[in-house]
Formats: structure tokens, sequence, C-alpha cells
């Protein structure tokens, strides 16, 4: 993407910055009429995120982040949040564990912000970055499980997931195979790695990170396409599904991330033994084989040797040395350059990155109190992971919820080898799957009848209106 440059850089960035959240401000209320539906508008841009280069702009924030805050403005005042205390979340005790682990991460990222802040500025910016973007995240859950209980929100989200992970996959094969301007879509390969001189970058799509967190985003909208294929009765329909879900495979293939590869293929080969047939895998076998002959990719999956084991030593150190403050949110990088001998030369090699574990990198940031937290945190998404597993509906009317479970499992996964909590938009889509697909509020009374409806099979299926929060969708 276009590398901003000279003294008026954040002034042209904060301009971009308006013209997108006034783009977008317009989209979600054209959006809200056409669906009838209030919050959809919000809904829609959050998912709308990784289409949003990423530019930092100043204290944390950028440009891929103007889409998510404006969508949460638009939802927030739809959430009854005087009655939030009266509703309870689904698959207890989800909510309980996850409300912990967000406030172990809030205390310590206050902390860490007042104890390594030097003035008032750098105070604020390591509090939007530290305990800020926790509290952020909090909210984009909270705000769709209030909202999108009705399961035709939750198809919304999934349809939007795909359509995004289909632009991007799409804008990435062609950045790849044709060229775009200014390089846009691709990484340039480095030196170090056997895929240097032999391809024309990795691609990145229209976010313009690192491939590696292109991938986990992929990870998660191909999953919930595959999911929306074998739910589809519709031919038609579930060849459209499936057809977007390859050529968001090829795209995954082409940014060179093995563990979002091999936790994506995984994902899609459990989901469809489950609940389909294991032949509708063909086409992603092909796809995989015609990138392996006419790519690097075995040289890439054998060749690269990974720098995991010294990344983590790194950041373990730091961590201990720093054990009640961290060394400060966003700044692993200056405390790797500040003292090379004790940080960036370990005994698996040298430390040139972050820490690439999302308990670690917590730690390392804002000491062991994060790193409890962070724990604490993907323990309970495990759990959620497994509950709607679980509970899901027999045959192919479970296909979206447990393709959104898998989905969930694998992000966490590549989370423990990539910083997947801590950038922007990642952690947005993780905020995005488990508030918009997985996790629902509703009053306590609709919890107490549908305990007996379990209890009671033959009563059948809780009615959704008896659950709904109003969310400004007409009756």
């Amino acid at each position: 993407m276009i590398d901003l440059q000279g003294p008026g850089r954040t002034i042209a960035l904060l301009i971009i910055a308006l013209i997108v959240a006034g783009a977008g401000v317009l989209v979600a209320r054209r959006v809200g009429e056409r669906t009838g539906w209030a919050a959809a508008g919000g809904f829609l841009l959050i998912a709308f995120a990784p289409l949003v280069p990423n530019q930092s702009i100043a204290f944390g924030l950028s440009l891929d982040d103007i889409l998510p805050l404006v969508g949460v403005a638009l939802l927030a005042p739809l959430v009854p949040w005087g009655r939030l205390t009266t509703l309870r979340f689904s698959h207890p005790p989800t909510g309980l564990i996850l409300g912990i682990g967000m406030t172990l991460l809030l205390i310590a990222g206050l902390i860490s912000a007042i104890a390594n802040a030097s003035d008032p500025v750098e105070f604020l910016r390591f509090l939007a970055r530290g305990a800020g973007r926790t509290a952020f995240l909090a909210i984009i859950v909270v705000s769709l499980a209030v909202l999108g209980s009705d399961p035709r929100a939750r198809r919304f989200v999934a349809v939007a997931l795909a359509g995004v992970g289909t632009f991007e996959a799409a804008f990435g094969l062609v950045a790849y195979l044709i060229g775009l301007p200014f390089h846009a879509g691709l990484e340039p390969t480095r030196r170090s790695t056997v895929l240097y001189g032999e391809i024309p970058g990795r691609i990145s799509g229209t976010l313009g990170v690192s491939p590696n967190f292109t991938g986990a985003i992929l990870l998660i909208t191909i999953l919930v396409t595959a999911g929306l294929a074998l739910q589809s009765t519709e031919r038609r329909e579930r060849l459209t599904w499936w057809a977007l879900a390859v050529v968001q495979v090829a795209a995954l293939a082409l940014t060179y991330s093995r563990v979002s590869l091999a936790l994506t293929v995984a994902g899609l080969a459990v989901l469809v033994i489950l609940r389909s047939r294991p032949v509708l895998l063909a086409p992603i076998a092909v796809v995989l084989a015609a990138v392996a002959i006419f790519t690097p990719m075995l040289s890439r999956l054998v060749g690269d040797v990974p720098d995991r084991l010294a990344l983590w030593t790194s950041g373990f150190l730091m961590m201990i040395d720093h054990p009640f403050t961290g060394v400060g949110p966003g700044q692993v990088l200056a405390t790797l350059a500040a003292d090379p001998d004790r940080y960036r030369y370990t005994p698996f090699g040298s430390a040139v990155s972050t820490v690439h574990n999302t308990v670690l990198m917590a730690g390392a940031e804002a000491g062991l109190l994060a790193a409890l937290g962070a724990a604490v945190v993907n323990v309970g998404l495990v759990y959620l992971a497994y509950r709607t597993y679980r509970t899901a509906p027999p045959g192919a009317a479970g296909a979206l919820p447990v393709a959104a479970a898998l989905a969930l499992v694998g992000f966490l996964a590549q989370g423990m080898v990539n910083n997947l909590f801590t950038v922007g938009v990642t952690g947005v889509y993780l905020a995005l799957l488990v508030g918009g697909l997985l996790l629902e509020a509703y009053p306590a009374s609709a919890r107490d009848e549908a305990a007996v409806r379990r209890r009671e099979p033959g009563r059948g299926p809780l009615p959704v209106q008896a659950h709904r929060v109003d969310t400004g969708r007409p009756r």
C-alpha cells in the first residue's frame, strides 16, 4: 500500500480517517434502511475493518480502526446498557470466564501504562494501546452478543465475513498474478526466506500488514463461507458459497502463511467430515496441489526455519524481568534494541520481531497479571467453541455454528505463534466472530426456559422471539 511520509503525514491520515468515517456512516445508514434493522450498519462496518489499509495515525490508532470505531458508535445507543446486569450469556460460565480474563487484562494494562509512561502523552498512548484496546474489543463482543441473538443477524454476520474474505482473496490474487500499482496487495519477500526472488510477493490484501495476519482473517472467513455452503438447501447457492471458499483458499495458500493454511485445511476437513461428504474436499485438494506444483510452497514448508523459540524466549525474559508492569504496550521491539544481549540473542537464535504468542506477548507488555488474563480468555474461548459444537443442531443445519467454533479454535491456535490479539484488525475479527456468531446474551427468564427445553427435547427449540433483545428491527 502507499506509505505516506513527510511532516504532513498525520494531518493527511486524519483527513483520510474523516473521509472513511463519513463514508462508513452513510453506508451504515443505507444498509439499516434497506434491511429494516438499525444495527445492521454497525455490524457491517465492523466486518469491513480489513478493507482499509493499516496506517498508524497516533496513540495506537490506525486507519483500519476507523470503521470498527464508527460501527461501535452506531451500535452503542441500541444496547440496553442499563439492563446489562439482567442479561445472561449463552453457555455459562463462558461469560464469567471471559469477564474475569478481560478484567485482569484491563487492570494489568492500566498498571503498565502508569508504571512505564514517562509523561502524560506517553501514558495516554500506552493506555490506548493496552487497556483501551482490550476495552474496545470487550464492547464489540457485548454489543454484538446482545444485538445479534436473532438467527437472521447471525446469518448477516456470516455473509458479511464471506463477502469480505472473497474480496480480500480476489484483490490478493490479482496483485499476485497480474500486479497492482505501488505493489499493493503484496508484502515483499525477505532475503532470509527461500521465497526471495522466486515470487512477486506474499499476499497481504488491502490491509497491507503481515501476510500472517491476512492468513488469520482468511482462516475465519473460509470456514464461515464453508459453513454457509454446507448449510444451504439450494444447490446453486451451495455451489456458489463453495466456489467462494475455494477462491479464498487459493489466496490463503499464496500468503505462504504455513500455520494459517494448515489450521484452515484441518478445520475444513473436520467440518466436512462431520457435516457432509469428504468428496467436497476435492476442489480444495486440487487448488493446494496446483499451488504446490507451480509455486515454491513446498520449499517454504521445509526450507524456512521458524524463529518462534527465540521469540518466545525473548518475551519470557521480558516478562520475568518486569513481572508487575511489563515493558509497556508496544515497547517490545524498543526493549529488544535497548538490551540485545539480554533479549535479542537467545540459545535458539536471534529474536528480531515481537513475541508471537498471545500469552507471552501480554506478559511481556504488561506483566504476569496480563499473561494470566490472556490465558483465562483463551480458556473461556476454547470452552465457548466446545459448547457451541456440542449444542449445534445435527446435520447440515448446524454447519454454520460448528464452522464458527472451528474457526475460533484455529484462530486461538494461530495466536500461539502470532500476535493476533494485539493487532488491531485481527483482534476486531476475533471479537466479531465471538460476539456475532458464537456468544448470545438474553434475559435471565429466557435462559431458564431454554434450560427447561434442553432437558425436555420433545418441547422443541426456544423461539427466537422469546429471548430476543430489542435491536431496532421491526417486529
